[in-house]
């Protein structure tokens, strides 16, 4: 039964305007409101039995491993208030095995003048050369001064998959560079045309490798190139690619290196600043652009704007491994043109010496 005052209880008037009211019985308010209760209940309400007696308190799981490792350096602070960036450089070099009784390789000399731009454009507080044999050579001998030396431990593998080939190696050992310690990653043969201060204020940057392929549109490029990485230590968008490395297979080259940063780009956008395709690869490899470079004056690098020149070091030797200082200041090509105010003061006598 029941009770009287909801059997029977007064209707619910409610005022209008110009003196009028309407009345609502207050039975079908009750059981509407009742109704719409229960459709939007929390989800809370539908458990019957409480929490379960399995259940772990998640303050008992086990921390994850993130520790820096301890070959890796401390985060430096950035080079201005504002930037997240580290103001360090790391190169990765000296992976590739030699034979017993084998000296290391000679640090070539486009290699020093490629690390000499990024001391003058770049100015950084420390230059974090990352290696497992150390290179030999005179021009070594001239950088070593200013550099900072990780002997570094180069993985065999990552979650569980094989890393055969040195080069793998060194993906992986940049990745887990700009995890730990942040800062601006270059390959050994790349030229740093200009200060990239105004992209140390983003998380990480990363810039597009064109496609050879001439159908596809400069927003449809190869991927993104990992010879030039910028990021803050623990970036979400690094511990993505890290964590990618579980489906990595050494049969497919590039794939990872390239490929996926475009595709994690894509997915997670607010992870990464990508800049086009002539901010750092530009010339590309394919076609003539290398004979281009070495033997044409197209290309201003200074007027372009870009940041920094990939020398494509493997398919252009046949350039890169003539240069000498004589060369670089006689010879006017547009490579020339960018490389001459790297010249060392040092470099005729010691270039002498070194092929006599």
């Amino acid at each position: 039964m029941l009770p009287m005052w909801f059997r029977a209880g007064k209707p619910i008037t409610i005022p209008l305007p110009n003196k009028q009211h309407i009345a609502i019985p207050l039975l079908p308010v009750i059981l509407l409101l009742l109704a719409l209760g229960y459709i939007f209940r929390p989800a809370a309400w539908t458990h019957t039995g409480g929490l379960s007696s399995f259940r772990v308190d998640p303050s008992l799981f086990p921390a994850v491993d993130n520790a820096r490792p301890p070959y890796l350096p401390a985060p430096i602070p950035p080079k201005k208030s504002g930037m997240k960036v580290p103001n360090s450089v790391h190169y990765v070099y000296g992976l590739k095995p030699v034979a017993k009784g084998e000296k290391a390789e000679e640090l070539p000399y486009y290699a020093y003048l490629a690390m000499r731009s990024a001391m003058i454009n770049l100015k950084p507080s420390t230059i974090y050369f990352h290696y497992q044999l150390l290179p030999t050579g005179p021009w070594w001998d001239l950088l070593a001064p200013h550099l900072t030396l990780i002997k570094t431990e180069v993985p065999d593998s990552i979650y569980g998959r094989k890393l055969s080939h040195f080069a793998h190696k060194a993906d992986v050992l940049r990745l887990l560079a700009m995890k730990h310690s942040g800062g601006i990653y270059l390959d050994i043969d790349i030229f740093v045309v200009k200060p990239f201060d105004d992209l140390l204020y983003a998380t990480t940057t990363m810039g597009m490798e064109a496609s050879p392929d001439s159908r596809r549109t400069p927003l449809d490029p190869e991927g993104l190139c990992n010879a030039v990485i910028i990021s803050e230590p623990g970036s979400a968008f690094i511990d993505r690619w890290l964590a990618s490395y579980e489906t990595f297979d050494e049969e497919i080259w590039a794939h990872h290196s390239v490929v996926v940063p475009w595709e994690l780009a894509r997915r997670h956008p607010s992870e990464v600043q990508v800049l086009s395709t002539r901010a750092f690869f530009w010339p590309m490899w394919h076609g003539e652009e290398i004979e281009y470079t070495h033997e044409r004056n197209d290309h201003d690098f200074k007027a372009s704007g870009q940041y920094a020149y990939h020398a494509w070091e493997s398919l252009a030797m046949g350039y890169l491994s003539k240069l000498s200082p004589k060369s670089i200041r006689e010879e006017d090509n547009s490579f020339n043109r960018l490389v001459r105010e790297f010249i060392g003061p040092e470099d005729d006598e010691v270039y002498q010496r070194w092929r006599h």
